[in-house]
This record gives structure tokens, C-alpha cells and sequence, in this order.
């Protein structure tokens, strides 16, 4: 019976995969009596199981910080659990998650949302492909120590990532081998230290030339000579470049051009190391240096191709020797320039910000969100929480967004280009006609869910009714920052059902809410004598003027027409919280 573990942080995810793998039996003639599912819903379950039980195959997510996916795998490539083949379903496609995935050993990678089909042809393979013979049981050493005390005559194909070697044993010695232009000591050296998960196929023996003479014994000695040379130079390669990488995506430019350059002094014919030591060089001979020689090595990788292409572009739009990186991307700009010439994407918050709304390439925004997510969870970054931010605001993400800058702010307080950074967008947000006029989807609300904002005994607490979800998050922002409570609802009804929960010191409150109007919601508040106190801000549309609105606003304290200025805003209500 082969045990299946299931890592995932939905119950849903758990329920449609065993499902789908009794299906999938059925159709395939698998019993289902084959299969043990276990479940777990982070790293920390994941390892306990892995710890109690022998565990066949793993399906995982690795998205979302309470699952643990990335360190579940580290901890699995570091212990006794590292044989173990993986299947990772991921929302992320980016070169950098591939490249991450390779190295940690996983196996299949399926990019959500996946084909269920897709996923349990993939669990069929792996659990068919480790229960071939003897891979894992036997490392290919132990097993061809089996085969000459046995004085066992066959031929052993070997498989390893897309090789195919021969090693042919007369009597338990090994008399030949080939792999690909080699034959004898050097195949068998090159095949001995492949993989300790190499795959074994035994035939008959079809070679009875002799061109190895040594025994065996020193065949292996030797090939974990060269084996052991050959990891050291690779994991030295590695160590330095997936260093410099991680530098560089920190934003600290400078550090990683120190290890690159030390990383190019030992492997001159790197592209890869050519082309990031380009994306961390300040000037532009230095980057057109860089990306030449990785055009010479690589002419066609399509990585150094587009690199080229942003360079090239960027020389046309520069106006000094200054320039700056985008974020996003990695083209070379000119420093006082709001978005980047490559994929359009704005740098910053500043004026035309609301006008960008998923202009820039969405591609490469969302592999610039995995990216900071990814050094946002490895470190304390500052730049990494504050780009996220940005890069939600060009995918028209402006709740999102919000969020994340204002927790920005809240993380580093001493950076006050942030606060001001705040500031600047809920201003342009609250003074924005197209913004206020955007067409709002009601979404229902779970039932029994928390409401997105408690209130705190000790603060003054504001309703907040806003139909408009950006606008409503930025009020909600600019009066918390002043030290309220704001309780948020995007409907009349759920005005009224938040106003039944707890007993606000103000309302604040559109005119044009779904489900019930402010008019409605306004006069049951005035005939409620437990709510009549409250005083309440009306906020109306260009056509709720004086004169069209007065009466049916009777009741109210002040009424403001949108799009207002926020700080005339936060003024009127705060004379009435006094």
C-alpha cells in the first residue's frame, strides 16, 4: 500500500483529491485499497506525519505564509526525508519559483488553477516509477555489490535525469561499460556517480567484451573521488550565484555586485552570472559590458535576448547618467522617470497613479510579487514590503494595496517617505471622480464571519458606510491613522446590521449605498430613539446638491459631496467627535 501525503491549507484541496484518486482508480483498474491519504495543513503537521509514518509520495501547495511550503522542503532536503518524490501545485509560474523547485528536488510542478486529471496522472507515474525494482531500497553502489556476491552475468541499464548508461557483469565483474562517447573505466566512473536515485534495469547480458580490468571495489572509490570533486565545484557555483541572486533581489545592489564579480572570476562563461551582474550595475557601459559578454556566450537565450531588448529601449528615454532599476523587471531607467519604459509599470505613488490602472505588463508584475513575497518571508525588507504594495496598485488592486503599504508604514515608522507615500494615495484616491464612479460589485458576506474592523472600548468609534471598496479602505486608513475605530460596511443593510452590533460615535455614510439607500438607512436611524444621538456625515454624489437633497437629509449633521478633500473631511467629523 503506498502512502500519499497531502499538504494543503484548504479541506476543500483534501476532499477533491481523494475523491479524484478513487476515480481515477476505478477508470484504471488501481484498486483504491492502493492508496493511503494522509493530510496535513502546514509544514509543522507535514513533518509530524513524515516523522510517524513512511510516507510514498507528497502533493503540496507552497503558497501562503501559513503553509510553510519552501521551508517544508528545505527541511526535507536536509534530513533522511529527501528521497521522497514531490508533486508542488503553485499559483506562481515565474522562472525564479521554477528554478527554486528544480534545485530543492521536486518532482512535478502544476501551476493552479491545475487539470485534477493532470494531477493524478502525475501521482500515478511517481508512485509507478519508485516502485520499479529496487531504486528505493537499493543505491546503485549496494546494489551492484548485490549483484558480484551473487556472481550474478547481466546487463544493468542505468537511467538518470535523461542518461542512459550500460554496465555489463560477468560472473558479479564488471567487464564493460558505455555512456553516451564513453566506454570502459571512464563510462563506468561517469555512470557510478550519477544519482543515488538513478533508476536500474536488468537484462541479458549483451556484451562480452572486457575493457575494464579493475575490480570493482576500486571502481567506486574512485568514481565517489570524482563525484565527490565534481559536488564540491557545483555546490561552490551554486552557493556563490543563488548568494549574489538573493542579494540582488533584496535591493542590495552593491553587495551583490561583490559576489558576482568573485562568481565570474571562477566561471567567466556563465550567461547567468553575466546577465544579473548586469541588472546590479549602476551605469550603463558597465551593463552593456555585461550583457555582451552574455550575448556571446548565450546569443539565444531568451532571458539575454530581452535583457538586451530593455537596454536598448532604456538608451532611448535617458536623459542623464543617472539611472535607476525597476523594480518589477530589472530595466535600467532614467531616475526621475515615473514608470519604466519596459513593462509600464509605475515606480511610485504620484499623480497619475490612478490612471495606470493594469496598464503595465501583468506577467511581470505577478513574478515581482513572488519575488518580494519570497524576501519579504525571508527577511525584514523594507523595500520588499513597499514594492508589493506598488505592484498590487498596477494590477488596479487598490485594496490590496492599501493594505499592504499601510502595514509598510506600521513596520517601519522611521521611513517617512512611506508614511508620505500613505498619505499621497488616499488623497488622490479621495479626490478622485473616476475612482468614486467606478461600478461596485456587492459581494455576500460569509455568514457568521468576524466584521473586517473591531472596535476597540478605549477609542472613539466611526461607522463608515461607503459603497466603493478603495475609497472605503482609504477613509478607513486616513481616520485609524488618527487613532479611531473604524467599523467598515459597503451596503445600507450592512450598516444597519453593524449598527445593531455595536453603537458607533459617528456615522459616516454614502448617500448611494447598494441593497438600502442612505436616504432609508438615515430615517430608520432617526426613528430609533437608542440612535438618534448619533450624529451622522452624509456623503452625496455632484447631482445631491443643497438644494435637491436638504429635506431628505434632515436628520444629519453635515453632508460633504464627493469627490471631497480629505483633509475637510477629516475636520468636519472631528468637530463632532469632540
Amino acid at each position: 500500500m503506498k502512502t500519499i501525503l497531502l499538504v494543503h491549507d484548504q479541506k476543500e484541496f483534501h476532499r477533491i483529491v481523494i475523491d479524484g484518486l478513487k476515480a481515477y482508480g476505478s477508470v484504471t483498474a488501481k484498486s483504491t485499497e492502493d492508496f493511503l491519504v494522509k493530510s496535513a495543513s502546514n509544514a509543522k503537521e507535514a513533518l509530524n506525519v513524515l516523522n510517524r509514518f513512511k510516507v510514498d509520495l507528497i502533493v503540496m501547495d507552497i503558497d501562503g505564509p501559513a503553509i510553510g511550503g519552501f521551508e517544508l522542503l528545505i527541511c526535507m532536503k536536509k534530513s533522511d526525508h529527501r528521497d521522497i518524490p514531490v508533486i508542488v501545485v503553485t499559483a506562481s509560474d515565474s522562472p525564479e519559483i521554477k528554478t527554486w523547485l528544480k534545485q530543492a528536488g521536486v518532482l512535478h510542478h502544476l501551476k493552479k488553477p491545475f487539470i485534477l486529471l493532470e494531477l493524478l496522472e502525475r501521482v500515478q507515474h511517481a508512485l509507478d516509477e519508485r516502485s520499479k525494482g529496487l531504486i528505493s531500497d537499493f543505491t546503485l553502489a549496494n546494489f551492484l555489490q548485490a549483484v558480484q556476491m551473487e556472481e550474478k552475468t547481466c546487463t544493468l541499464v542505468i537511467t538518470s535525469k535523461g542518461k542512459t548508461g550500460y554496465l555489463h557483469l560477468k560472473n558479479g565483474q564488471l567487464i564493460d561499460a558505455e555512456a553516451n562517447a564513453l566506454t570502459g573505466d571512464s563510462a563506468a566512473i561517469e555512470i557510478l556517480g550519477w544519482e543515488s536515485t538513478a533508476q536500474i534495469k536488468i537484462e541479458e547480458l549483451n556484451s562480452n567484451r572486457r575493457t575494464i580490468h579493475a575490480p570493482l571495489m576500486q571502481m567506486l572509490i574512485e568514481a565517489a573521488r570524482v563525484t565527490d570533486e565534481r559536488d564540491d565545484a557545483t555546490s561552490l557555483h551554486d552557493s556563490l550565484f543563488n548568494e549574489a541572486v538573493t542579494l540582488a533581489e533584496g535591493h542590495y545592489y552593491n553587495k551583490a555586485q561583490e559576489k558576482l564579480a568573485a562568481f565570474l572570476k571562477a566561471y567567466p562563461r556563465s550567461h547567468k552570472g553575466w546577465l544579473w551582474y548586469s541588472r546590479v550595475s549602476s551605469n550603463m557601459k558597465s551593463i552593456e559590458r555585461a550583457l555582451g559578454n552574455a550575448g556571446k556566450i548565450a546569443p539565444n537565450e531568451p532571458d539575454v535576448v530581452e535583457e538586451i531588448n530593455k537596454v536598448e529601449l532604456a538608451k532611448k528615454t535617458l536623459r542623464s547618467e543617472q539611472l535607476r532599476r525597476c523594480p518589477f523587471c530589472w530595466a535600467p531607467g532614467d531616475v526621475k522617470a515615473f514608470e519604466c519604459p519596459y513593462c509600464r509599470a509605475h515606480l511610485f505613488v504620484h499623480e497619475g497613479l490612478l490612471a495606470c490602472t493594469k496598464a503595465a505588463n501583468q506577467g511581470i508584475l505577478q513574478q515581482a510579487i513572488d519575488r518580494y513575497t519570497k524576501v519579504a518571508t525571508r527577511e525584514t525588507n523594507p523595500a520588499a514590503h513597499y514594492y508589493l504594495s506598488i505592484a498590487h496598485f498596477n494590477l488596479g488592486k487598490w485594496e490590496k494595496g492599501l493594505d499592504q503599504l499601510n502595514n509598510t508604514v506600521k513596520m517601519f515608522p522611521d521611513k517617512k517617505f512611506y508614511a508620505e507615500q500613505l498619505h499621497m494615495l488616499i488623497n488622490l484616491l479621495s479626490s478622485s471622480e473616476d475612482m468614486f464612479a467606478q461600478e461596485t460589485v456587492v459581494k455576500e458576506k460569509v455568514p457568521g464571519s468576524a466584521p473586517a474592523t473591531v472596535a476597540k472600548a478605549d477609542k472613539k468609534k466611526i461607522l463608515l458606510a461607503e459603497s466603493s471598496p478603495p475609497i472605503r479602505k482609504a477613509i478607513s486608513i486616513a481616520f485609524a491613522r488618527r487613532g479611531y475605530d473604524v467599523i467598515e460596511a459597503g451596503d445600507g443593510l450592512e450598516a444597519l446590521n453593524q449598527l445593531d452590533k455595536t453603537k458607533p460615535d459617528l456615522i459616516l455614510m454614502d448617500i448611494t449605498l447598494p441593497k438600502l439607500d442612505g436616504y432609508k438607512v438615515l430615517s430608520i436611524i432617526r426613528e430609533n430613539s437608542d440612535l438618534t444621538g448619533i450624529p451622522v456625515i452624509i456623503l452625496t454624489g455632484k447631482e445631491g446638491g443643497a438644494s435637491n437633497v436638504e429635506g431628505k437629509l434632515a436628520g444629519s449633521v453635515a453632508y460633504l459631496s464627493k469627490p471631497f478633500d480629505l483633509s475637510k473631511l477629516l475636520e468636519t467629523t472631528e468637530n463632532y467627535l469632540k
